[in-house]
């Protein structure tokens, strides 16, 4: 079984998505999740935590999750950044650290990016 890899951050304003997305984190064994709710939340989270690696919704109802994409790349966070449809014109510049997944997307998939991130294998 694979450990644990840290704090991971899952910046999610749908709680029922965000859930999703933590549950799915520790069943994986990818990390400990912390949901964060807004945008807000989210950049005082980083400044505050040690994170392995974020999980961010790009499109959040205050909008586009410019601060915390800039936050993340301040900490040289690794940053799964998940776009609908719109993508990423919306966001300049993009993240320096991560990987862009178009939602929704199946489960496979964002285990695999995440896995892609945290430099694990895949085996589990």
């Amino acid at each position: 079984m694979t450990q644990p890899a840290g704090d991971i951050l899952v910046l999610e304003d749908d709680i029922t998505l965000g859930q999703l997305l933590c549950n799915m984190i520790r069943m994986y064994r990818l990390g400990d999740p912390y949901l964060s709710l807004s945008e807000v939340d989210a950049c005082q989270m980083l400044r505050e935590r040690d994170f392995k690696l974020c999980f961010l919704g790009l499109r959040l109802r205050s909008g586009v999750c410019k601060r915390a994409v800039a936050e993340a790349d301040a900490r040289m966070v690794p940053t799964l950044l998940m776009v609908d449809s719109e993508g990423l014109q919306e966001l300049v510049p993009p993240p320096r650290r991560g990987l862009v997944l178009q939602m929704p997307a199946r489960e496979e998939v964002i285990r695999a990016a995440a896995v892609t991130l945290l430099g694990q294998n895949a085996a589990g």
